[in-house]
């Protein structure tokens, strides 16, 4: 017999998270050419926060 949940059904399970998650990429140079590498990083962005700044924050983290 086929199940009876939906892919509706399967959301509602997971209780509300209290973050987001947001996936920064970043171009740097890289050392052994004169090539371009993308970083990828997700960033935790708690609800209520801004969310602009945390994003910053993680920009100049990675940098450097």
């Amino acid at each position: 017999m086929a199940k009876k949940q939906t892919f509706g059904d399967k959301g509602k399970k997971t209780g509300g998270s209290d973050f987001k998650v947001a996936k920064l990429v970043l171009s740097v140079p890289s050392g052994k050419n004169k090539a371009w590498k993308f970083v990828e990083k997700s960033v935790r962005i708690p609800n209520g926060e801004n969310e602009q700044a945390i994003l910053a924050k993680a920009v100049s983290e990675a940098v450097k």
